[in-house]
Parts: structure tokens; sequence; C-alpha cells
């Protein structure tokens, strides 16, 4: 198949950017049910876990998955491993005078951390991109919008829920 991958229809959705014929060409396509939670997945170290709290307490609110739990993971791993490299390039700098360079039997060469830091940077930039946690990704990424809140002592205030209802609605003359 030749050229880009279609953009799928959620994400046609949250752009704005839906129109019949995704909809005519697209019925049958997969909808991912359950929102991500905030307890992450077992197996991660206590610093993992805080970032992956961290993450989902701070992300547009209904865009991310169930299933998009392997993408944030893979963000949230890069990202403690990233922290993890600068805090050892950090000690390694202290005490040397050429930054970001250890000396070996052959001479000067690039720091170990130096690679790892542009490694993880690299794949946390492009999870970044598909998770819409970068200011660029956001202003394509439209979440959905959060329901208001009803007061239960009115008894028009329901009203607001049918589609088309007046907010402002009250009883009829």
């Amino acid at each position: 198949m030749k050229g880009r991958s279609p953009k799928p229809t959620a994400l046609h959705k949250l752009h704005g950017t839906l129109h019949a014929r995704h909809k005519r060409s697209r019925a049958n396509e997969p909808v991912p049910d359950g929102d991500l939670g905030r307890d992450p997945p077992p197996g991660l170290t206590p610093s993992q876990a805080d970032g992956w709290r961290y993450a989902v307490d701070h992300m547009p609110a209904g865009v991310l998955k169930m299933v998009d739990r392997g993408l944030l993971l893979v963000w949230v791993e890069a990202e403690d491993r990233h922290r993890t490299a600068m805090a050892m390039q950090s000690k390694l700098d202290a005490s040397s005078e050429l930054k970001l360079l250890i000396k070996t039997p052959s001479g000067l060469v690039s720091s170990p951390y130096v690679r790892i830091l542009d490694r993880t940077a690299k794949t946390m930039l492009r999870a970044v991109q598909e998770l819409g946690f970068s200011p660029a990704s956001r202003t394509r990424v439209k979440a959905p919008p959060k329901p208001a809140a009803v007061d239960p002592t009115n008894p028009w205030a329901m009203l607001r829920l049918i589609p088309g209802g007046r907010p402002d609605a009250g009883p009829a003359a």
C-alpha cells in the first residue's frame, strides 16, 4: 500500500476533520473502550509508577483508552531512564573539567550517558506526538467536553441533558 496510513476515525473526530466520506467508509471501524486508569500496571519501579500517575493526572481527560496503555508505558519508561541518565551525567560532570566526556585509554570519548539521553529523548518525543503531550500535538487533539454538573434541586436542570434542550428553559407558560 502506498502513501500515508489512514488516520483513525477517532482522531478525525478529535481533530475536527471528520467528513461524511469518513463515516461511510469506516462504518465498521473498532472503537476502543475504557478510559486509561490512574493505577499503573504492575512491575513498574516506584519512580516509574509516579511518572505514570503524573501523566494520567495531567493529560486531557477521555483521550487515552486502555488500549493505549502500552504506548504510555513506553513513554513512562523512557522518561524514567532519561531522568536517571541525567542524574548520572550530572555526577560525572561535577567531578570533571570536560563536560559530557570521559577519559579512556584511547583518549577522550563521549560519555555513555549522552547516548542514553539522546535515545530516550527520541523515544519520548515519538511517544509524546502519539499521546498528545506536546504543545504542538495538543493543538490537534480535542478532548471530549466535561459534562456539566446538574443541580438536583432544579426540576428543569435535566432538560440540559436532552439534545436540543435549551439550558435557560423554564416552565412553559
